[in-house]
């Protein structure tokens, strides 16, 4: 049986070597959509994916987000997830099956003093 994450996280910040979104092609020649993204369970429980979308689907889907950017709040369910060693800090490693971006938050309204 295969081992499924489903959940919200939040595209990543770019670094200088280390894209948070990134696509290529691989060697049979489908097309890669690389995101680094945060699943943030509060303070000092944040861990770090590394997570690949294979084919076409991922292909139409990031046509339609070319705009993605760090923090955006992404639904994801991934397949097969498994713990790496990272940059600095272990990192996990997973398949994306479906990805939906979702709306930004609504900044809260400001209240009128009483």
């Amino acid at each position: 049986m295969t081992t499924t994450t489903t959940g919200l996280f939040f595209v990543g910040k770019d670094h200088p070597t280390r894209p948070a979104v990134s696509e290529h092609r691989n060697d049979a020649g489908a097309f890669v959509l690389k995101m680094r993204v945060v699943d943030n369970q509060g303070p000092r429980a944040v861990e770090v994916y590394v997570v690949r979308w294979i084919g076409p689907e991922a292909e139409a889907w990031r046509a339609q987000h070319r705009s993605l950017k760090a923090g955006d709040a992404l639904r994801l369910v991934l397949t097969n997830p498994r713990s790496m060693p990272g940059a600095h800090a272990p990192e996990i490693h997973a398949a994306i099956t479906s990805c939906e971006l979702l709306p930004a938050r609504a900044t809260a309204p400001a209240h009128a003093a009483a």
